[in-house]
């Protein structure tokens, strides 16, 4: 997919406010929506930073360890939690969930105790613990959950929104997603900034509508303008609706984000790239092979984006290196159809065509490199092997148009042309009429398809006249003459009087010397003069 050049980013002060982050506090957002491994990564790496409540980051290391099977791991968070701040009760949900997965009942109830104990009224922490039991067994302590649920409806007047995300993530694990859709929605609404009710939210919808997805999570960024998650989600889903320029400013406005991730600026080059900005998508690429030298797709981009900006000389030296660094890589048909146009474009025809091979034995069924296998034959007069590459072509074709079949009429005419030896000639006489005798079923008025279909059947014989192709330059006759734009064969257009030519021509020819009859031969002479009159005598 092509589109136009990407639009300018935003000013320079709308960046400097993407700039800034949520610190740890993105890490717990992650964390809720699910997203484990881009939480643990980011806690980890704010863990340290003045502003980090060290309790609550260690809490949700721990969960999310616990949610990638590191038990022992989540522990020592948990702990460390507690040495952080004894009076956070967070971290005693943790250790009780630890329990409960170890099914040690009785002490998940002590710790969740402490934690009641420490945070009295603190609906949230109910949730938490109504989630430490739907984790570890949602059927076995259904009884459980239902009533610390019931509670904390009561004791939040139904306003704590943690209580309509698990309910949301129920229904999601019964597969009810407009229900549980319905209630992440319900968050949002006790918490106009609640990340997880949004992100879930649009996920749940995402495949439904997903415009209206992306709609929410505008809301959601608007209300949040500093969430990594809230720039992230959004580009994401830009991109998974194939919103690519969209897309693409927007990670352009994410990855000025101190937490956005490495592997999210590759992901903004190849925005940029099929968003046809080359210039820009080249020096991401080279950028991100800055820190990651040797990073497959961004070594593909950098000759991509120079071939598109015809710096060809460069794009050569790049796309030898790209696969001679990588001889074990699965390359697609663009990485072997590009190369080749950089090698035709610095006029080295035959390792384009070596190229193009490599791509149509690798791809077999890809039309587009048929296709353009057949073109590169052409170039290089490998008639018979054209025509035969362009017939593949159409085979990967459900309903090959008009325009396929004429064209695919004429490859197999340049191979009959020029063929050496008479079964050649005869086969791709035959292969030609089978594709232009299909044009014809469909269109029957357009005089050069009857020209087509005569060449075709004198390529078989030799290039010589016979009564068939006398038979189609007559019907390209009757079709020209019944046009009243040619009565007058003085004031033929050009085009018009090459066409008339070419039949009385052949059609003289075919009545002087191949079935000589004298009345015919003057009869189609007399015709030829009248639209090429002898010049006046001087």
């Amino acid at each position: 997919m092509k589109f136009n050049a990407l639009l300018t980013f935003v000013l320079a002060g709308a960046l400097s406010a993407a700039a800034q982050s949520q610190g740890y506090m993105d890490g717990i957002e992650y964390y809720k929506a699910g997203q484990y491994e881009n939480a643990k990564t980011i806690l980890q790496k704010t863990i340290n930073n003045g502003d980090t409540d060290k309790a609550l980051a260690n809490y949700y290391l721990g969960q999310t360890e616990l949610s990638l099977g590191n038990t022992a791991e989540a522990k020592k968070y948990f702990e460390a939690g507690i040495a952080a701040n004894p009076e956070n009760a967070y971290n005693f949900v943790g250790l009780g969930a630890i329990d409960l997965k170890n099914k040690d009942v009785k002490a998940a109830e002590e710790n969740f105790k402490k934690a009641q104990k420490l945070a009295k009224k603190n609906n949230e922490i109910t949730v938490s613990i109504a989630r430490a039991y739907f984790n570890a067994d949602p059927v076995a302590y259904a009884t459980t959950i239902d009533k610390l649920l019931a509670k904390a409806h009561k004791d939040s007047k139904h306003q704590e929104p943690s209580i309509y995300i698990l309910e949301g993530d129920m229904l999601v694990a019964n597969e009810d997603f407009g229900s549980a859709a319905a209630k992440y929605e319900m968050a949002t609404g006790y918490d106009k900034g609640n990340p997880e009710g949004y992100v879930k939210y649009a996920n749940s919808y995402f495949h439904v509508n997903p415009k209206f997805s992306i709609d929410k999570l505008k809301e959601f960024l608007t209300l949040a303008p500093q969430s990594a998650l809230a720039q992230r989600e959004l580009a994401e889903k830009l991109y998974e609706a194939n919103y690519w320029k969209q897309a693409a400013e927007q990670y352009g406005q994410y990855i000025q984000n101190p937490n956005h991730f490495p592997q999210d600026k590759a992901r903004y080059a190849v925005l940029q790239y099929y968003g046809d900005d080359f210039a820009n998508s080249l020096q991401t690429a080279k950028e991100v092979l800055a820190t990651t030298p040797n990073n497959f797709i961004m070594e593909r981009l950098v000759f991509l984006n120079e071939a598109k900006l015809e710096q060809f000389d460069q794009a050569l030296k790049d796309g030898e290196a790209f696969f001679k660094n990588h001889p074990d890589a699965q390359f697609t048909s663009n990485d072997y159809t590009t190369l080749s146009d950089i090698y035709a474009a610095l006029g080295q025809d035959s390792l384009a065509l070596v190229q193009m091979e490599l791509a149509a034995e690798k791809y077999p069924d890809n039309g587009a490199v048929l296709q353009n296998l057949s073109t590169v034959y052409t170039k290089n007069k490998d008639y018979a092997k054209a025509a035969d590459a362009y017939s593949k072509y159409l085979a990967t074709l459900e309903e090959p148009s008009l325009n396929d079949l004429y064209s695919a009429s004429g490859r197999w005419l340049n191979a009959a042309a020029t063929a050496k030896d008479d079964e050649l000639r005869a086969k791709a006489s035959a292969e030609g009429l089978k594709y232009i005798d299909k044009v014809l079923e469909l269109s029957t008025t357009e005089p050069s398809l009857y020209q087509r279909k005569a060449r075709l059947i004198m390529s078989g014989n030799h290039n010589l006249p016979n009564t068939a192709a006398v038979a189609e330059y007559q019907k390209m006759l009757d079709i020209l003459n019944a046009n009243p734009e040619n009565a007058n064969k003085s004031a033929l257009p050009e085009a018009t009087k090459k066409l008339y030519n070419e039949a009385y021509m052949f059609i003289i020819q075919f009545y002087s010397k191949v079935e000589p009859d004298e009345a015919k031969a003057k009869e189609y002479s007399d015709l030829y003069r009248e639209i090429n009159p002898a010049p006046a005598a001087e």
